[in-house]
């Protein structure tokens, strides 16, 4: 396993861990900053470092390859109004934990098809 899906492991088992925190405000919110800050700075690093993007565009990788690109990708870009949605909560503003529940669900289910479908990205050592 390489060390950007060590790190793509460990953003998805702080998901995990907020998701079962969800009734725990205290431990909920940071846990799911933390996974949703390094979970986007891997995309980032990735771009910087590999033109994920560019890679992704060009329709060259395999199917499980593009699903995983296609459900982090979906993830990634729900993650701001998910956030936006949590933030209200915070605040108080009526109807918002409704709609940031079932966005956040939507997310995270994303989220884990991307991550299931990351070890697509695995190559053996020999190769």
């Amino acid at each position: 396993m390489t060390v950007n899906m060590i790190i793509a492991t460990f953003a998805w088992v702080l998901l995990v861990l907020g998701f079962l925190a969800r009734k725990k405000r205290s431990r909920h919110i940071p846990l799911m900053h933390s996974a949703i800050i390094l979970d986007v700075g891997l995309v980032l690093y990735l771009q910087v470092t590999r033109d994920a993007v560019q890679t992704a565009m060009e329709f060259s990788l395999s199917l499980p390859e593009q699903i995983h690109i296609l459900f982090s990708t979906l993830a990634l870009v729900l993650y701001f109004p998910v956030l936006y949605l949590g933030w209200a909560v915070v605040r108080g503003k009526s109807g918002a934990r409704s709609k940031h529940r079932k966005l956040a669900l939507v997310t995270f289910v994303c989220r884990t098809l991307g991550f299931l479908f990351m070890f697509s990205m695995w190559q053996s050592p020999a190769s």
